[in-house]
């Protein structure tokens, strides 16, 4: 079993976690969507619906992110950055906020798993992950058991 030490996400640190996430799900859409404008320009003469297309396209993403701010930022949603560790075997996660709050989670229920931003992210559903930054394990010889015990048991079982 090991132990990570005690971690906290700024706001700023999960905003730029999660917007990193949701452009890595969703950036073929925008693509997509710019090819078609520019497609739409020079086959047809539609001008106000590739006009509509090219600024959503442009500002949709900027309307997302203060969105997902308002979320970070929410009282309602304080404990996504409040301070954790997290006590890790070869079958659970026990996250820890503090001596009364914990919550545990056996590695079956993880259905996929992340690295982004030095941060892994062991997903329970298609929305919902915990995160672990690289930098909370005590010891690099941690990281690395948690990387062969705990990340390669899900991927393996995953397929």
């Amino acid at each position: 079993m090991i132990r990570t030490k005690r971690f906290k996400y700024t706001p700023k640190e999960l905003f730029s976690l999660l917007i990193t996430l949701y452009f890595k799900k969703s950036w073929w859409v925008y693509v997509l969507v710019l090819i078609l404008v520019m497609i739409m320009t020079e086959v047809d003469n539609q001008e106000s619906l590739t006009l509509f297309l090219g600024v959503f396209t442009i500002l949709y993403p900027f309307f997302y992110a203060i969105q997902l701010w308002k979320f970070v930022k929410s009282k309602s949603n304080k404990l996504l950055s409040s301070e954790r560790l997290y006590e890790i075997d070869n079958e659970k996660i026990q996250g820890i906020f503090d001596e009364v709050t914990h919550s545990t989670i056996k590695l079956d229920h993880f259905i996929k798993v992340e690295f982004i931003s030095n941060t892994y992210l062991l997903f329970l559903s298609k929305s919902q992950f915990i995160y672990i930054p690289v930098e909370s394990f005590e010891q690099e010889s941690d990281r690395m058991w948690f990387d062969a015990e705990v990340i390669s048991k899900i991927k393996n079982r995953l397929g």
